[in-house]
């Protein structure tokens, strides 16, 4: 009589190494990802899809994890060395999503400053320096829109599609992954500067304005009568397109997590 049980992959030792693995990678994912990952979420949800995640991959990667899993029960240096590797896939892969999502909360801070409602010299004391009401605003949107609107099913198709471009037990690619991590940033800014777009326009266009208004008529304060109207006009202006803008940053932010690692090699298992 064996001393272990059996299962199809194995003794329920590696079985329980497989689980291990799948759940450091998907953990690490949920705890970065935008919407499934967010702090004001309880731990015990977040942990809890996790685990559901975790038992919905596990099938499928049965394969790919069995020969580390059982290298991984003799060796625990190697162990050691497979679950750092798998905690910074999930990370990086939950990153990109997150760098994704950043995008509409710095266009809501250009709007800001554009408008008048913040300062870059009298940050608000009760949000930050580098935050405004404006841009809190955005980072609650964030994941009322991707959980409202499906988004949060692509960061765990990459995470699935992950173990074909990131096999277990292999070198991290930290060449690529920065590459990765640049590009992305890069395409997140200019996603920002192009939905906030309207706002930078008429915020420069309007201090040219109040110069020349100045150096026509100096006896007028023209300060203390811009404001107002900058002000008005801003929140005005930004109840007008926060339609449009949270609609186009939807559908770039679908378009850019497209671009995920492991998005096409998911469709690669059956």
């Amino acid at each position: 009589m064996t001393d272990y049980l059996l299962f199809p992959g194995g003794s329920i030792q590696v079985l329980a190494a497989m689980f291990l693995l799948v759940l450091c990678r998907v953990s690490a994912l949920v705890l970065a990802s935008p919407g499934l990952g967010e702090s004001t979420s309880p731990m015990m949800v977040r942990a809890g899809i996790a685990l559901s995640i975790t038992v919905a991959i596990l099938p499928i990667e049965h394969d790919a994890l069995r020969d580390v899993s059982g290298q991984a029960l003799h060796m625990p240096a190697h162990a050691i060395a497979i679950i750092v590797g798998e905690l910074l896939y999930g990370v990086f892969i939950g990153w990109l999503a997150r760098l994704i999502s950043l995008a509409l909360g710095i266009s809501m801070q250009f709007v800001a400053i554009f408008t008048g409602l913040a300062s870059v010299l009298q940050p608000d004391p009760d949000l930050g320096a580098s935050s405004t009401a404006i841009s809190h605003m955005a980072a609650f949107f964030v994941p009322v829109i991707f959980l409202s609107s499906g988004l949060y099913a692509l960061p765990l198709a990459a995470i699935t599609g992950s173990y074909t471009v990131f096999p277990p037990g292999h070198m991290p690619m930290t060449g690529d992954m920065a590459r990765s991590v640049t590009q992305v940033t890069s395409q997140t800014f200019m996603l920002a500067f192009q939905l906030s777009a309207p706002f930078v326009l008429i915020g420069t266009l309007w201090p040219a304005m109040l110069g020349v208004l100045n150096r026509l008529m100096p006896a007028i304060q023209v300060y203390s009568m811009a404001m107002p109207a900058q002000l008005l006009g801003g929140v005005l202006l930004l109840a007008i397109l926060i339609q449009v803008i949270t609609g186009v940053w939807q559908e770039r932010a679908s378009d850019l997590l497209l671009g995920l690692p492991g998005i096409n090699a998911g469709t690669v298992h059956p």
